[in-house]
């Protein structure tokens, strides 16, 4: 429960910490439900689906492009939670550049995620060859169009949020 307190500091009332909301959890209900559909998944999935993705999050047989991804992820949602946690202080130009830096961060980390995954399933280089080719010896074909349109797709958001982050500071 937090204590509302007044400029005297004597308590003026209470408030639940979640707010008034009837419907909201308790930390401790969420800890049951992800225990019951934990309990649901063990009891109904294979055992080859749990070895699988054992696997998957064994860390050990990572490789740097994984370690890569886990920090990018980390850092970014991190630097947001900072961001977010002062949100009430910024003025209006703080919020819209806020706003823009968490845009521009995500569609970097977006892109970034794209192209790793690409280098870590082997299709880096055949995935951009029908655009290359397109430029290079002119031979064009449907699918370095649509590669091409992907890659136009991807970096206008990048441009126009870290224009309008970089922008943001032109004033001060």
């Amino acid at each position: 429960m937090k204590e509302i307190r007044n400029l005297k500091g004597e308590i003026v009332g209470t408030k639940a910490a979640y707010g008034d909301r009837w419907w909201h959890f308790s930390s401790e209900s969420w800890i049951l439900l992800c225990g019951i559909v934990i309990l649901a998944v063990t009891f109904f999935l294979p055992i080859g689906w749990f070895n699988a993705a054992f696997r998957f999050f064994d860390i050990r047989d990572w490789t740097w492009r994984h370690l890569l991804l886990v920090t990018l992820a980390v850092g970014y949602a991190i630097g947001c939670w900072h961001i977010v946690r002062r949100w009430e202080d910024y003025d209006e130009d703080e919020e819209r550049r806020a706003r823009s830096f968490i845009f521009f961060g995500l569609t970097l980390l977006v892109i970034v995620f794209f192209f790793v995954i690409l280098s870590l399933t082997g299709r880096f280089a055949l995935f951009f060859r029908p655009t290359a080719q397109m430029f290079s010896s002119g031979r064009f074909s449907l699918a370095g169009l649509w590669r091409l349109a992907l890659l136009v797709v991807l970096s206008v958001p990048l441009i126009h949020f870290g224009k309008e982050w970089i922008l943001g500071f032109w004033d001060e």
